[in-house]
C-alpha cells in the first residue's frame, strides 16, 4: 500500500492507510476468517522447521520443562502443533509428550496480571472441566501466570518465556513478572544476511571515518583565534585538507548507498536508525533478555548454556 501511494495512486493519507489496515486485521481475527484461511491452507502459511523440534527435544533430554502459553483455542493449536511438531519428532511419539503443559486461550497479556483459574481440556474430545489443585501434565485453558509459577515451584528468573510480540509478550512480562524473556524476531534473518553481505563495505566506511577524523583534528590545530590572519602556507594546507575530506565524504556516500540497498528501501536497517539504535532495538534491549530470528537458533548452543550480557563500552570509557 505504501509503495502504491508513493507511486502516485489516489489512496488515503498514510495515517489513514495504517488505521484501515489495522482495523481489517483486527476484524479478521475477530470473525475467524484469519484462522480459517490458515486452517485450509496450512502448508502455505506455516513454516515447518525441523531445527526447532530438535531444540525442543534437546531441552527435554536435559530435564527442561517445556510449556506452551497461547491465545489460540485448543482445536486451532492442536492443528498447528500436529503439523509443525509431530513430523520431526525423533525421541517422542507426539507433541503432547514434549510439552509438560499446554495452556490455550490464555488471553495474554491479561494472563500475566489477572488471577483466573484453569480449565482442564480432555484431548480426546475437547471437553473442559474446572481444575482444582496443583497443575499436572496436560492441556488447559485460561489461568494465570502467578498460579502457574506457584504450581511449578520455580522462581521467576528460572523461567524463560519465548514470544514473538514485543508488547504483548515481552514488555507485558517484564512489567508484571520477573520471568526471563526471549524475543523471536522473524525479520531479523534477512537483516543478518544484509549485514553479512555488507560487512566489508561497513568496515571500509569505518576506516574512512577514522581517516577523516585525522584531517578534522589537523584542521583544529590550524584554526587560529578570531582576528589573526592565516599564513599563505596555512591557507593552502587548509584548502588541501578540505579537498581531501570532500573526496572521503564522496566515497562514504557511495558506500552508504551501496550498503543500504541490502536492507529495507524505506527504513533501512530494522535495528538501527543511521548509526544510532532504532526504537525497536531500544525496546528489545530494554525488555528482552535474549533475541533471535527463530527458535532453531538455539541449536548452536548447549541446552545448559548460560547467556551473559556483553559489556558495552560507554563514552567516558574510551
Amino acid at each position: 500500500m505504501v509503495a502504491l501511494k508513493d507511486k502516485g495512486y489516489n489512496l488515503p493519507h498514510y495515517p489513514q492507510i495504517a488505521e484501515d489496515i489495522k482495523a481489517c486485521i483486527d476484524l479478521c481475527h475477530r470473525d475467524g476468517s484469519f484462522k480459517n484461511e490458515i486452517l485450509h491452507n496450512i502448508e502455505k502459511y506455516i513454516i515447518q522447521d525441523p531445527g526447532m523440534v530438535e531444540v525442543l527435544e534437546n531441552f527435554k533430554r536435559f530435564g527442561k520443562k517445556l510449556l506452551i502459553i497461547t491465545n489460540s483455542d485448543y482445536s486451532y493449536s492442536k492443528l498447528l502443533l500436529d503439523y509443525a511438531i509431530n513430523p520431526f519428532l525423533k525421541e517422542h511419539g507426539h507433541w503432547s509428550e514434549v510439552f509438560e503443559l499446554v495452556i490455550t486461550l490464555s488471553q495474554k497479556p491479561g494472563f500475566f496480571t489477572r488471577h483466573n483459574g484453569f480449565l482442564r481440556i480432555d484431548p480426546l474430545n475437547g471437553t473442559m472441566t474446572n481444575h482444582h489443585g496443583k497443575l499436572r501434565a496436560g492441556i488447559y485453558q485460561g489461568g494465570s501466570a502467578d498460579y502457574l509459577q506457584e504450581d511449578l515451584a520455580l522462581e521467576g528468573d528460572e523461567i524463560l518465556y519465548l514470544g514473538d510480540h514485543i508488547y504483548g509478550d515481552v514488555v507485558a512480562i517484564k512489567k508484571t513478572c520477573n520471568w526471563r524473556t526471549a524475543l523471536v524476531i522473524d525479520p531479523l534473518e534477512p537483516e543478518i544476511r544484509g549485514l553479512n553481505e555488507t560487512s566489508e563495505k561497513r568496515s571500509k566506511i569505518e576506516e574512512l571515518m577514522l581517516e577523516k577524523r585525522v584531517y578534522e583534528l589537523r584542521l583544529d590545530d590550524l584554526d587560529l583565534p578570531k582576528g589573526r590572519e592565516q599564513s599563505v602556507e596555512t591557507r593552502a594546507e587548509v584548502q588541501k585538507l578540505f579537498s581531501e575530506m570532500d573526496k572521503i565524504n564522496q566515497q562514504i556516500s557511495e558506500l552508504i548507498k551501496e550498503t543500504t540497498s541490502s536492507f529495507n528501501p524505506y527504513w533501512g536497517e530494522m535495528m538501527r536508525a543511521g548509526v544510532e539504535e532504532s526504537r525497536l532495538s531500544d525496546q528489545v534491549e530494554k525488555y528482552a533478555c535474549l533475541y533471535m530470528a527463530r527458535v532453531s537458533d538455539f541449536t548452536a548452543h548447549h541446552p545448559r548454556t548460560y547467556f551473559r550480557p556483553v559489556r558495552r563500552t560507554l563514552p567516558h570509557e574510551t
